[in-house]
């Protein structure tokens, strides 16, 4: 897996891409939550960039991540990821992205609940911030 500049926009491109793709399949509503650029323009990404770092990421996980036909993402892995995200405003930020893309159509399939679960170990986001964060969204 490719590494990218901590903090960059590459790196939150690949976290936003990879709660689209953890659970192995993209919901058209989930892209619904992209089509406007809002979500992406809070970041500081455009949608060239998204759309070329999730190439990147599929064709990293085709790579790299798959295992008797299916893409696993191990532990180790999903933290070096998260990891590139050191600022802990983009951090929480970055996170309520990825839930508003994950609650997009309405169900936390267990691969997008994981991803959730160790950004939120790994970062340790203000939940009451993040609860705003995602209501307004």
């Amino acid at each position: 897996m490719r590494t990218y500049e901590a903090n960059s926009p590459r790196a939150c491109a690949r976290l936003l891409a990879l709660a689209m793709v953890v659970d192995g399949d993209l919901d058209p509503a989930e892209l619904e939550v992209l089509e406007d650029g809002a979500l992406l323009r809070g970041l500081g990404l455009d949608g060239a960039v998204f759309q070329q770092v999730l190439g990147e990421l599929c064709t990293d996980l085709l790579r790299t991540a798959v295992r008797d036909g299916a893409v696993e993402i191990k532990p180790a892995l999903l933290d070096r990821l998260l990891a590139e995200i050191t600022d802990p405003a983009l951090q929480q930020r970055l996170l309520a992205a990825m839930v508003t893309i994950v609650d997009a159509d309405s169900r936390v399939e267990d691969a997008e609940g994981i991803l959730l679960e160790q950004a939120c170990v790994q970062w340790k986001p203000d939940l009451a911030l993040l609860k705003q964060s995602t209501a307004a969204a």
